[in-house]
């Protein structure tokens, strides 16, 4: 249950009828005048009991789990669950060297830097090894920064950043598919819910431990593990984990990642095949109806990007419901939209990804009309 927290100028009456009730020795009443000793007293008191009572309620907040914020989450989660947020993550992809002819063999040894076309540097931490006929080779790179801002798309990574240390001048490099799990430190929010699930997945073996499990590394935004059964209907001893990154996307590199994590939250026996997801773009119109005199322009921007948030904040396999789209623009009902059930013309139904996608959308995709 909530409490009122007394305000400065509650604690200014406190002071105010204590004087009032006590004072023998001066006027009581020149509490009461602007600028007088006994005004000035009562008041500077009164701020720093203020302070006090701020210190005393955010550190009562910092005893629980919805109330603590920044480092008092930190400690919370470390001093209950052993827990540490989660940081920011290097993007990982699979980088392709390749050359126009077949030469003399060699490596391409781990610690190679290569780069994107706006920038990105890369390390590999894989070997590349070419035998004498081989016209490409594979290798796992790991972005030299984090965050979200070091994830790139397919074909991005084309710099070798010292061509000439290559046993071979002639080979460059590509990546087929974009970079995934390139993200930034855990926000609050995500850390508490990722508490709220240890007691669930703490018992390991269960599909929602597998799932906890594979959000625990490093760039593994959603999880999603699907039980397989035989024609029985009985389990297979089986399950496929679907994973992706908060872009919607994840890589044989991050694929790679979680399947050696999950060594600790899979049942002894059970095999877990791990599929990598790619994001789905969907299409949103809407027809808004506004009440006269509001800014349409501008509120018309917040409605879109408060859609494209909810889309994107779907898990892999996560289906977007037509109910949750109308949820948004019931929210700015206060600030002038007018919501009806005509006010989203698509998806007239909810939206199922494909199997392994994750819905995603952008500001050019969702049109008003």
């Amino acid at each position: 249950m909530p409490i009122d927290l007394p305000t400065r100028l509650d604690l200014f009456a406190v002071g105010r009828g204590h004087l009032l009730a006590r004072a023998t020795k001066i006027d009581p009443n020149q509490v009461n005048v602007r600028g007088s000793d006994a005004n000035i007293i009562v008041a500077s008191e009164s701020f720093v009991a203020f302070e006090v009572v701020k210190q005393l309620a955010q550190k009562m907040n910092a005893l629980l789990l919805d109330g603590a914020s920044g480092e008092d989450l930190d400690r919370w989660l470390w001093d209950r669950y052993l827990q540490a947020r989660i940081g920011a993550s290097a993007s990982l992809a699979t980088v392709k060297f390749f050359r126009p002819a077949a030469g003399v063999g060699g490596s391409i040894l781990p610690g190679t830097k290569v780069a994107s076309l706006t920038g990105i540097e890369f390390l590999t931490i894989t070997t590349a090894t070419f035998a004498a006929g081989d016209l490409s080779q594979t290798a796992i790179a790991r972005s030299v920064l984090a965050g979200v801002v070091t994830k790139v798309g397919r074909n991005q990574v084309r710099i070798i950043r010292e061509p000439g240390l290559l046993f071979d001048s002639t080979i460059q490099v590509t990546n087929d598919d974009p970079s995934a799990g390139g993200e930034d430190r855990q926000l609050d929010e995500d850390a508490k819910e990722n508490a709220r699930a240890f007691w669930t997945a703490v018992r390991r073996g269960t599909l929602s431990a597998i799932e906890y499990g594979a959000k625990q590394v490093p760039g593994a935004v959603s999880a999603q593990a699907v039980e397989s059964f035989d024609g029985r209907g009985m389990p297979a001893r089986v399950l496929t984990l679907y994973v992706a990154d908060s872009s919607g996307i994840a890589n044989e590199a991050l694929g790679a990642s979680v399947s050696a994590n999950l060594e600790e939250w899979r049942a002894a026996g059970i095999a877990v095949i791990m599929s990598t997801s790619t994001p789905q773009i969907v299409d949103i119109k809407l027809r808004l109806t506004f009440r006269a005199g509001v800014d349409t322009s501008s509120l018309t921007e917040q409605v879109i990007a408060a859609v494209v948030e909810l889309v994107n904040g779907l898990k892999v396999n996560e289906t977007l419901r037509r109910a949750d789209l109308l949820g948004v623009l019931t929210r700015f009902k206060a600030a002038g939209v007018i919501p009806s059930n005509d006010s989203v013309v698509e998806p007239v139904g909810d939206l199922v990804p494909a199997t392994g996608k994750t819905l995603r959308t952008t500001t050019s995709n969702v049109q008003v009309l």
